[in-house]
């Protein structure tokens, strides 16, 4: 057992060491200084989209009107119609729901590992009551810790009909429809073809994921027919594709929403700043430097977005919303690795810092 232990620390210093050296070498070859994540949108403004807003003044922006994949980012439009159908008395956040029937949507090794890190948190909060956690738990674990079954979940109890309805009176005319994303890795799974997915219409891949959708809240033995593994990367990229898309700017125009407290009646926005001020309730440091921080970011093997607002202790706001599309596997390692500094540095940084950021993003791509 200790030459295993001793093994295992030794290929661990290894691969560390090996991670450092590829990182240096990434950072050296494509000679990297300042900021990573503000480099890579200089670089590939194809790929990339960005509206930053402090105290209401635009700071800078870049593809602001280009409709891209949301990811799990999407996630705030079911939160927005929880926190109203809380304030319409549709819906009691106080329910007590059996865990089950979130599960019912869960798909094992699809999520990163979201759905068991929320059951985690639960059982260490002491939440879970006979097997039941309130309503608005599942909504919070919807935001932060983006359990895709809790999403469907909530698609099913608050009504796709209702949350597709609140696209246009937020005023988001370029946003996709919101449909069972999740469900639709069934479809996938069926077809097991990039090419054969490609020329599925999306109205019939909508229907099919639909389809799915209902079934498992009936029924969870199709459960068993799908095995993640055999999904391959073409197939997973025609899926991440597919998911519903919006710009930076109509994300900026729901945040500011939500920040301004004004838009939202006073019970809506209480119920939002509880699901979506994690970061408040996760970290004492977030408390001792802001009045509010609120945060949804998404994630595939091919896109990375987030959105965020902030109020500081000192009465500044800022607002960040970008999106990344299009990404190799080496590049959204490295901005998932970079995204906190870059958002310290956006919320917190000097002005010194913060000018450096929009130098960056202002210099030319190379070829222009």
């Amino acid at each position: 057992m200790k030459v295993l232990k001793i093994v295992g620390i030794v290929v661990g210093v290894i691969v560390l060491v090996f991670a450092g050296l590829a990182t240096y070498a990434y950072f050296t070859y494509f000679n990297i200084e300042g900021d990573y994540v503000a480099n890579f949108m200089a670089k590939n403004p194809t790929k990339s989209a960005l509206y930053w807003m402090r105290n209401d003044s635009l700071v800078a922006e870049q593809n602001p009107d280009q409709k891209m994949p949301l990811a799990s980012t999407v996630k705030i439009i079911i939160a927005i119609e929880f926190a109203q159908q809380v304030s319409s008395g549709k819906i009691n956040p106080a329910d007590q729901v059996p865990l089950g029937e979130p599960a019912r949507f869960y798909i094992p090794e699809t999520d990163g590992g979201a759905h068991p890190a929320w059951l985690k948190h639960l059982n260490e909060k002491n939440l879970v009551q006979d097997g039941k956690v309130p309503l608005l738990e599942i909504a919070k674990g919807m935001i932060r810790f983006s359990s895709n079954a809790n999403t469907e979940y909530l698609m099913w109890r608050l009504g796709l009909n209702a949350i597709n309805a609140n696209l246009s009176a937020l005023g988001l005319a370029q946003h996709d429809s919101l449909y069972p994303f999740a469900s639709a890795l069934y479809v996938c799974s069926d077809e097991n073809s990039a090419k054969g997915l490609q020329l599925m219409g999306m109205d019939l891949y909508k229907k099919k994921a639909g389809q799915y959708f209902e079934t498992l809240k009936v029924d969870t033995t199709v459960k068993a027919k799908f095995n993640f593994a055999h999904l391959s990367m073409p197939v997973q990229r025609v899926w991440s594709d597919r998911l519903p898309g919006s710009t930076v700017r109509e994300y900026d125009s729901i945040l500011q929403k939500i920040q301004s407290r004004t838009y939202f009646d006073s019970t809506a926005q209480g119920t939002l700043e509880k699901i979506m001020e994690w970061p408040m309730e996760a970290f004492d440091s977030n408390r001792q430097k802001y009045q509010h921080l609120g945060a949804k970011g998404g994630s595939t093997a091919f896109v990375l977005t987030y959105a965020l607002y902030a109020t500081d202790r000192q009465g500044n706001r800022t607002r960040l919303v970008f999106f990344f599309n299009d990404l190799t596997p080496l590049e959204g390692k490295f901005l998932q690795t970079m995204l906190t500094e870059f958002q310290q540095k956006v919320l917190s940084g000097s002005a010194e810092v913060r000018q450096e950021i929009l130098k960056t993003l202002s210099t030319p791509s190379i070829g222009d």
